[in-house]
């Protein structure tokens, strides 16, 4: 039950809507899924039906006949532009006007006084989005990233559904749990040495128009320093020069062994290369971090990783990963889609990811917390998501003006996180997550 004094850090879990964000426009599936027959999605707890209008165009409306709720998608589209309820053969063109009762005949007085809800929709990149809110359509520009209005963008996807509820989905962007939960991946494998601790992130805002987006920069490393990538680097940490692992008191050490660098050493010049071009973007409202309603961004330099959290239901989520790159010739852009289906999908999409999946299935979201310093950014995440709950789209404005969440009210949360902060040594971390609570300008 949520709190009526000061909220906890459970209250704001709760605030959060577990069907996600309304007012916001969301990818649905490709428009390649959609032909001549009518197809059901659900997406934010609500049931789709998509097909195409007149124009060729896909067009969304309720899976749900006004006539007596019957399923529109199982329906079939008779006459172009338009989908016949399976039931009655109440047929709605892609505005969803209701233009024809089959089973009454041309003289059905229907046609006309009959509206069946509609879905405003946008296709780009070969990809359909939908706005789920109740009010007019935002600017996509707003919700949609910036490659989509590109004319020599290529956007690749891979969509799959998580067993976890949206939310869950999203806060697993957002820890240190990289460095152990996938330890043992491909990926982490080619990226050599790792800080086991991830980040102690500083979470910065970044506002342009009706924008947001989160941001962190990496603090000084507590611990072994290990993100480096030459051969040198490699064999100092086998001749023990450079430290590799941790002496935990009374337990042992972390790593246990040190076999992962047999395997390392080999994607050092690849990964040299990588880091070597210049970031993908330079826009900070569409670089690396987190972007409402359910977006995480991640700059490899050869491309752009987007993993975008659409709800289904309370229980599942569906992911859409969006791979960007801009090659320059048609060669180019066959080589990305060759790369990216024989290397980065499976390596991120499917086998990173899926080490994502087997510990979340399990995961609670309704018992209390201890967060630790690495959660700063999650407390920031679960405010913002409170406050767009309570007040809508509208307060993306009010951040701007207010410089994020002066108004909200300390958590247990997150002053544990703060002291665990101080504890660490990570000073400067502590004083602005606290500054931030207190509502005090950095």
């Amino acid at each position: 039950m949520v709190s009526a004094t000061k909220p906890t850090d459970l209250d704001r879990r709760i605030l959060a809507p577990p069907l996600g964000l309304r007012e916001f426009w969301y990818p649905a599936l490709l428009d390649s899924k959609v032909g001549k027959k009518p197809v059901r999605l659900q997406m934010l707890g609500e049931e789709l039906c998509f097909f195409r209008d007149r124009q060729g165009k896909v067009a969304a409306l309720w899976d749900v006949c006004p006539h007596r709720g019957a399923s529109l998608s199982q329906g079939d589209c008779h006459f172009k532009g338009t989908v016949a309820c399976p039931y009655h053969g109440w047929v709605f063109d892609g505005a969803g006007e209701c233009v024809s009762v089959l089973s009454e005949g041309p003289n059905s007085g229907i046609p006309g006084k009959v509206q069946a809800r509609k879905y405003a929709t946008q296709t780009m990149k070969g990809m359909v989005f939908v706005w789920m809110g109740e009010n007019e359509p935002a600017p996509i520009e707003e919700d949609v990233p910036e490659e989509f209005f590109e004319e020599n963008s290529q956007v690749l996807y891979r969509t799959t559904d998580w067993p976890v509820n949206w939310r869950v989905a999203l806060e697993n962007s957002m820890d240190s749990h990289v460095y152990y939960v996938h330890r043992d991946s491909i990926l982490m494998f080619a990226r050599g040495p790792q800080d086991p601790y991830g980040r102690t992130p500083r979470i910065r805002p970044v506002f342009t128009g009706n924008g947001f987006n989160v941001i962190w920069g990496d603090q000084k490393v507590q611990g072994n320093p290990r993100r480096s990538w030459g051969f040198k680097d490699y064999i100092d940490i086998l001749r023990g020069k450079m430290p590799y692992q941790d002496y935990h008191e009374g337990l042992g050490r972390w790593p246990k062994s040190k076999w992962r660098l047999l395997w390392n050493w080999v994607f050092i010049p690849a990964n040299k290369r990588r880091w070597s071009k210049p970031p993908t973007t330079n826009n900070p409202l569409w670089g690396p971090g987190h972007h409402l309603p359910g977006m995480f961004r991640s700059d490899a330099r050869t491309h752009m990783y987007t993993r975008m959290c659409v709800p289904i239901d309370e229980n599942s989520t569906r992911i859409v990963y969006y791979h960007t790159t801009r090659p320059g010739s048609l060669l180019g852009r066959i080589y990305e889609r060759v790369h990216f289906r024989l290397w980065n999908n499976w390596v991120m999409n499917i086998q990173f990811s899926n080490q994502d999946v087997k510990v979340m299935a399990p995961q609670r979201y309704d018992t209390v917390e201890k967060l630790s310093g690495t959660d700063s950014e999650i407390i920031q995440w679960r405010k913002l998501l409170q406050r767009v709950a309570i007040e809508g789209r509208q307060v993306l404005k009010d951040l701007q003006a207010e410089h994020l969440a002066k108004e909200m009210d300390t958590t247990e949360a997150e002053e544990f996180a703060v002291e665990q902060l101080k504890e660490q040594g990570t000073e400067d971390v502590a004083e602005f997550l606290a500054g931030t609570i207190s509502g005090d300008d950095d």
